[in-house]
């Protein structure tokens, strides 16, 4: 299926079963660091005389860091031991996120609406203090009833496993919850868990096939409680 353009927008459709409950993503969802983590990577990389492949971001992308320096250090023979280049690339992203960082428009509106009628979760694929920094950082930590990073499940995405955790916790079966996703890897993780999903397709950086999602926003500013209700 091919992906929709980047200004695709969704009128609510009745699918069957009402929202229960919202679980948001973070990278490319609320925060668009895709490129940011990109960077860092590359940036290193160059340090260490290689240049990586512009087909690696589009991989990498939705995956825990853990996943990530999996699959370049298998794919690179680097100058450095593991260790030290996954702290390099992961010091260095957090290095830049600090002076650069780009919310997904709509998303803190939509946080502080959904969160007066809806349990709220985050999934990430981050680690645990990037995501509540980032959180802090947008003044909506407090809205999350549950936050899930790459500490706390064990297959990164596109296994179910964060999102099947977050369900579990809330006590919701997968058909009553609500997915906002980004990337190819975090679509299908969703959709493996049972959940409706919605693509945000304006943070799409390196073209990745979103089309397994239920439906498609460019952003979050059109995103309410009332809106989501609409949802069945």
């Amino acid at each position: 299926m091919a992906t929709p353009g980047p200004h695709a927008r969704l009128n609510p459709m009745k699918l069957g079963h009402p929202i229960q409950a919202v679980i948001f993503d973070l990278d490319g969802t609320l925060i668009d660091t895709e490129p940011t983590a990109a960077r860092a990577i590359r940036e290193c990389f160059l340090g260490w005389g290689l240049q990586v492949d512009p087909e690696d971001a589009a991989f990498i992308t939705g995956r825990t860091w853990e996943n990530a320096f999996k699959y370049l250090f298998q794919k690179y023979e680097l100058p450095v031991p593991a260790q030290q280049a996954s702290h390099a690339m992961v010091s260095r992203y957090r290095e830049l996120i600090q002076t650069d960082l780009l919310t997904v428009p709509g998303g803190v509106e939509a946080i502080k609406s959904l969160a007066e009628h809806f349990p709220l979760a985050l999934v990430s694929g981050s680690y645990r203090s990037e995501i509540l920094w980032a959180l802090e950082k947008l003044a909506v930590k407090q809205h999350f009833k549950i936050i899930l990073g790459a500490e706390d499940y064990p297959r990164s995405k596109p296994a179910p496993d964060g999102y099947l955790k977050a369900l579990d916790m809330m006590g919701i079966h997968p058909q009553h919850a609500l997915v906002f996703e980004d990337s190819e890897a975090g679509i299908a993780s969703a959709k493996a868990a049972g959940t409706k999903v919605i693509a945000i397709t304006g943070t799409n950086h390196f073209k990745q096939n979103t089309g397994l999602a239920d439906h498609f926003l460019p952003d979050l500013t059109i995103v309410t409680a009332d809106w989501v209700k609409k949802i069945e």
